[in-house]
This record gives C-alpha cells, sequence and structure tokens, in this order.
C-alpha cells in the first residue's frame, strides 16, 4: 500500500512542478544576446522571434504581460501551506484506500465511482491537490490573506477527513 502512496505523491510532483516554473526563455547559441521571448510550446509550431531580429533597444520593449516572469517568488508560508495540501491530499487518499481494502465504503457520492478503480481514484485526488494548489496560488495574486485562510481551510478539512478514514480503518480491523 505504501508503494502506491509514493507513486500518487510522486505523480503529484510531477504533475504540479510545471505550474511552479516560470515561463520560458531561451538563448540563441549563435547570438548571445538575443532571447527568445515566444513559450516553448509556441516556438514548436513554427520560428520563434528574437529580440536580435528588431531595432528596437531591448530597454524600450516591453514584454507582453504573460511573458513576464513573476518578479516574487511564492512566499514561505504559500510554499508550505501548498506542501501540505499534496500532504493531506495524499494521506486522504491513503487512508481511503486502507478503509476500502478492510470492507468500509466511500461515503463521498462524488469520489464512490473511481474508489471502485485505485488508479483512477489516486489520479482524481492528485488533480483534486493539483487543482487546489493552482486555484490558491491564483487567488494569492490578488489577495494573499484570502488564499491562506482558504488554503488553511480545506487542508484542515482535509485532515479531519483523512484521520476519520484512519479511525473506520483500525475499527474494521
Amino acid at each position: 500500500m505504501s508503494r502506491r502512496l509514493v507513486v500518487a505523491a510522486a505523480a503529484a510532483l510531477a504533475i504540479a512542478a510545471p505550474m511552479f516554473a516560470g515561463p520560458a526563455f531561451a538563448q540563441d547559441a549563435e547570438r548571445p544576446g538575443s532571447l527568445d521571448v515566444s513559450p516553448s510550446f509556441i516556438s514548436s509550431f513554427g520560428p520563434s522571434i528574437r529580440l536580435a531580429d528588431f531595432d528596437v533597444p531591448e530597454t524600450q520593449l516591453q514584454l507582453p504581460q504573460t511573458f513576464r516572469p513573476r518578479d516574487t517568488p511564492p512566499s514561505p508560508v504559500m510554499l508550505s501551506l501548498y506542501a501540505s495540501t499534496a500532504i493531506v491530499q495524499a494521506l486522504d487518499t491513503h487512508s481511503t484506500l486502507v478503509g476500502l481494502d478492510r470492507g468500509a465504503y466511500e461515503a463521498n457520492p462524488l469520489m464512490s465511482g473511481f474508489a471502485k478503480n485505485k488508479a483512477a481514484f489516486i489520479g482524481v485526488k492528485a488533480a483534486v491537490a493539483v487543482g487546489t494548489i493552482y486555484a490558491a496560488r491564483e487567488m494569492a495574486k490578488k489577495n494573499k490573506v484570502a488564499a491562506i485562510v482558504t488554503l488553511v481551510a480545506i487542508n484542515s478539512v482535509y485532515a479531519y477527513v483523512a484521520h476519520h478514514n484512519y479511525r473506520v480503518a483500525d475499527r474494521l480491523r
């Protein structure tokens, strides 16, 4: 059972890793002073535009907001809340699977269909974790306090659910 938990955590981290990376900027090897301003997924569809191809000084060129790297990284508080979100989701997943193996049933009607297939259940729970982190990250751009309060509330509920699931599983031993 613990191998599945490790695989689920690794999958969640692999899915979430690109979310924390900024836009991709690459330098042209032939022209060391030029920047490729197209995101990597767009540059695969056609030629990229280099700043060196324009006669505009780099100080006068304004990049669109979508291509600007984020000025400040997430605060340590937000990073710890992102990590705790992934952890409580993994604990909820593990506790649910342990309970199901011991004869319990999934009480959440939205998840009961997924609980019949362990891989689908782990995938949905990883997607819930990633979606929660993404939503909180977007919220923090406008109101960091609201994002913190929201993540603390969500993580508290999931911690309680995991605790309850483990208690049910212990009774069914």
